[in-house]
């Protein structure tokens, strides 16, 4: 009975490391956002009529896309005010202020 229960906790335990190396995100779940509140003039110059995902969650980051109201996207994860969004083929980071979404964080 011991073994049975030894080789039990062994197979969990083999799982839970296998887990912990994998390079999938700790949290699998997303939820959708949608781009509101941008102001319908766009100039890129003055940063209006546009949402900016950067590459890091930070303003001063490379912008590596842009999003538009209505637009609607996947977000993974919140750090501060920004999501961690993708959008088609581009990923990055957006500020939230600007999303409405369904993210319980």
């Amino acid at each position: 009975m011991l073994r049975k229960s030894f080789l039990s906790a062994l197979a969990v335990a083999t799982i839970v490391i296998a887990g912990l190396g994998s390079s999938a995100p700790v949290s699998a779940q997303y939820c959708e956002g949608t781009v509101h509140g941008l102001s319908s003039v766009y100039n890129l110059n003055k940063g209006t009529g546009f949402l900016a995902i950067r590459k890091k969650p930070s303003s001063s980051s490379k912008m590596v896309g842009q999003l538009f109201n209505g637009d609607t996207v996947e977000i993974f994860d919140r750090k501060g005010n920004w999501y961690q969004i993708a959008s088609g083929m581009t990923e990055g980071w957006s500020y939230y202020k600007w999303m409405h979404n369904s993210c319980p964080y």
